[in-house]
């Protein structure tokens, strides 16, 4: 083993000269000679996009609606029910796709997931009436979960140790900042007031935003076309003779050199190898026992205790947030009172002419754009800077519970406004809580949780 690991050196060392021929070398080690470069940059940009294609058709009914009340014959009651659509799906079928990943594969269910999602909610903006409409966006979420969370597990996957802990940090501020792209395009798209009869329905630009929403979905389908396998999941499988391909390819790629170049003839099986691969379902049902039994029972219940904290923010009242604000911007009452008030009463319908009105203000859509890439900025400061896990979650948790407690006494509009816009800032908790997570359960529990099996488990401070 010695002389291995001393050869393995020499061969990284050297990386530029002939090198040796390396056999039944450990897949970290072999990632490691192929390189990070040119091909990692690309499946990594790749893969952000596929999260932000995501986050598009989840968030962007938030901004849909509000436009699309009186086409839809949208109810005040109804209207929360159907924001909180896509995160229904999402829940309900994360479980499915991280099995369809483990056993088909992460780049198979990335495009079927990301291609049926794209062409179902294509279909939605056509839709005539709000139940179809709604139909169409419960069945297009039905395919969002593998594209929203099996990008970072992915990116891990391609990428040496040495680079995945600076670069799954990146990539979570770059997603907050891309989470901008779903107010900016509501913003170019919504002011305008044409409209243009198409058989059953009125195309107006409601429909035009929910297209573009769904289009960077099959955009990322037809470029995982492009896209190699995972090379864990290859050698899992038992498949090392195709991981070992991939591994050329990649080392080609970022070397500039031909494949036959590469030093790694041979990979050894990993400790979850092909020989466990007929247990999977053996294990992944003993898994979910052991979740429910100590010691794993108590911190079961505070992460999920906590990550329903973050999320019934980020995905659950931030839904709210454009809606409510453009009700508290272009509300023609004199009246003065707490964002409650505006939440509590619809204003959809004008009390002289009974006309609806469904218009959203520029004053709205600007301070959502603002407010959203200032956040970015500072969750993506945030999330390079030298600090525990600790003190992000509590910093977290405090700061986004006084705008909550500002929002909801404050009788000035525009700092309720501002204040509500900044739930957006709980997206900076997620990744330290799941790093806990990875930390307090073993490994061998992550097949309960496959967005968490290429993570490195890091140290608990």
């Amino acid at each position: 083993m010695k002389e291995k690991n001393m050869a393995l050196k020499d061969v990284k060392e050297k990386s530029d000269l002939p090198q040796k021929v390396l056999e039944n070398v450990d897949l970290e080690d072999a990632l490691d000679l192929a390189g990070a470069g040119r091909y990692q940059l690309v499946h990594t940009a790749l893969m952000l996009f596929s999260t932000t294609a995501a986050i598009l058709e989840m968030i962007g009914v938030a901004f849909v609606l509000p436009a699309a009340t009186c086409d839809l014959q949208l109810s005040d009651k109804l209207r929360g029910i159907i924001t909180s659509i896509p995160n229904i799906g999402v829940i309900l079928t994360a479980a499915l796709w991280g099995r369809a990943s483990d056993t088909l594969g992460r780049k198979p269910a990335m495009i079927a997931s990301a291609s049926m999602g794209g062409f179902v909610g294509l279909l939605a903006a056509f839709m005539p009436n709000l139940l179809a409409f709604s139909i169409c966006k419960f069945c297009g979420s039905l395919f969002l979960s593998s594209a929203s969370s099996l990008g970072f597990a992915y990116i891990c996957e391609m990428l040496p140790v040495k680079s995945r802990d600076r670069t799954v940090l990146i990539c979570n501020g770059l997603v907050m900042i891309l989470s901008t792209l779903c107010p900016v395009l509501a913003w170019l798209i919504l002011p305008y007031e044409w409209r243009y009869q198409m058989g059953a329905i009125i195309f107006r630009p409601w429909r035009l935003l929910t297209i573009v929403y769904a289009i960077p979905l099959l955009v990322v389908a037809v470029c995982m076309t492009w896209m190699q396998e995972s090379p864990k999941f290859l050698v899992t499988r038992g498949k090392r003779t195709e991981a070992l391909a991939v591994l050329r390819k990649i080392y080609s790629i970022n070397r500039g050199k031909p494949e036959k170049e590469y030093c790694v003839k041979s990979l050894s099986c990993l400790s979850e190898t092909a020989s466990d691969a007929s247990d999977t379902d053996e294990l992944r049902n003993n898994s979910i026992l052991s979740l429910l039994r100590p010691p794993h029972l108590k911190w079961l219940l505070l992460t999920g205790f906590l990550m329903f904290g973050l999320f019934s923010l980020l995905n659950g009242l931030f839904l709210f947030a454009p809606d409510t604000i453009n009700r508290m911007l272009t509300g023609t009452s004199d009246e003065v009172g707490t964002i409650c008030l505006y939440m509590n009463n619809g204003n959809n319908i004008t009390a002289i002419t009974d006309a609806c009105v469904d218009t959203i203000s520029n004053s709205t859509l600007l301070v959502m754009v603002v407010t959203t890439l200032v956040y970015s900025v500072i969750v993506m400061a945030i999330s390079v800077a030298p600090l525990s896990k600790k003190t992000l979650l509590v910093a977290v948790f405090f700061v986004v519970g006084i705008s909550c407690l500002v929002s909801g006494l404050s009788k000035n509009r525009m700092l309720a406004g501002v204040a509500m816009s900044s739930l957006q800032i709980t997206a900076l908790g997620i990744g330290p809580l799941t790093a806990y997570a990875i930390h307090l359960f073993p490994t061998s529990l992550s097949v309960c949780c496959p967005q968490f099996a290429a993570a490195k488990r890091p140290k608990l401070k």
